[in-house]
């Protein structure tokens, strides 16, 4: 039986595909950072930062695992409807980055 607090394969890959997507919009100039996306859209900025430590392109693996583990859907729906990173590819896995 799981851990309960253990973070799924299903989590960890939609908490990992959100901050390669974050990445790839700041890369493009689509987006000037993390903490911009969590500002536009009033999400917490240090829960993110946070999260990027565990979850992100950069991993840091000297930091502590995230005190949060997963992406809230309302950071999802945001970077579906206003940036046009496919929710599929997102929650899923398939398809391009953008629709």
């Amino acid at each position: 039986m799981r851990n309960p607090k253990q973070l799924s394969k299903i989590a960890e890959g939609v908490n990992c595909r959100f901050f390669e997507a974050i990445g790839t919009l700041v890369a493009l100039g689509r987006l000037n950072s993390l903490s911009s996306f969590c500002i536009e859209f009033n999400l917490s900025a240090a829960r993110y930062r946070e999260m990027r430590t565990t979850y992100g392109i950069s991993k840091n693996p000297n930091a502590k695992e995230s005190r949060y583990k997963s992406i809230e859907i309302e950071a999802l729906n945001c970077i579906s409807n206003f940036y046009s990173v496919s929710a599929e590819w997102l929650l899923l896995g398939r398809g391009k980055m953008f629709r």
